[in-house]
């Protein structure tokens, strides 16, 4: 191939073409999606001669009008990569562990929670010295009593247990398109996307694999609270993973007590 005929057919990919809108919003959707996970290398410029160096310039320059600037369809993006990573696939039992601070004393939750119906979990919630822990399954609904070393079951109200908030709040803002992306910050040294939802719950997201990282959860009089996301991650569904979401697997020697299902207050 000789230069000019490289150069005509560069020159002819660079010239607009119908489709190219569509291909500007895929391309810029997928860079700012992939760019953040790709290590930047420093390389050496090189100088590019003859016609065939005019002709590639003018290819990229087409390439970089494709991509344009952060917008509508980079937001898209990452909200898309959050959606992901907090609607996994089946067959998983999801670990999240939060921590914070209310009126100065600490806050923790910690669960995991089954990705197939009835969604089967176990909570860990502490407030100061309070803790408390329980289960369900969709059919029982228990409580652990460390006092007494006593886990209280009955049957549950409802057919299934619901994924937890807040992550479940975030979870239904993304699903619903109500989510909206401002930018990204800083905190501790680490680079967050920003994304507020409109109850006034703020999240915060890692830049590279969208795992949660903080939320701010406004309160009542006004205060926000901020909760450290510690963990966040998926489990294989194996027998010996399934022990995390049962009580009397954690707490073999408990005493069980059974009680009759609470009152059906539907009416």
């Amino acid at each position: 191939m000789t230069t000019e005929e490289l150069e005509r057919d560069l020159m002819t990919l660079a010239g607009p073409r119908p489709d190219d809108e569509r291909a500007r919003l895929t391309i810029r959707a997928t860079l700012v999606e992939q760019i953040g996970a790709r290590p930047q290398h420093r390389r050496r410029s090189r100088l590019a001669l003859g016609a065939a160096a005019v002709a590639a310039a003018a290819l990229g320059a087409a390439i970089l009008g494709l991509v344009g600037s952060a917008g509508p369809s980079a937001d898209a993006a990452i909200l898309a990569g959050v959606s992901r990573v907090l609607s996994p696939p089946p067959d998983l039992i999801v670990h999240v562990h939060e921590t914070g601070q209310v009126d100065g004393a600490p806050v923790s939750a910690e669960w995991w929670q089954e990705t197939n119906a009835p969604y089967a979990m176990r909570l860990i919630k502490s407030n100061g010295d309070y803790v408390g822990e329980g289960s369900a399954d969709g059919t029982t609904t228990s409580r652990y009593d460390a006092a007494t070393n006593t886990i209280s079951e009955r049957p549950s109200s409802g057919s299934d247990t619901t994924l937890i908030d807040p992550i479940e709040t975030v979870r239904a803002a993304l699903q619903n398109g109500t989510a909206q992306v401002s930018g990204t910050v800083t905190i501790d040294g680490r680079s967050l996307y920003k994304i507020e939802l409109p109850n006034g719950v703020v999240g915060y997201f890692d830049r590279t694999d969208y795992r949660p990282a903080y939320l701010d959860n406004p309160q009542g009089d006004g205060s926000i609270v901020r909760t450290r996301v510690l963990t966040y991650e998926e489990l294989p569904l194996t027998p010996q993973n399934e022990q995390l979401v049962s009580l009397t697997a954690q707490h073999p020697d408990a005493r069980v007590e059974t009680s009759p299902a609470p009152p059906d207050k539907r009416g």
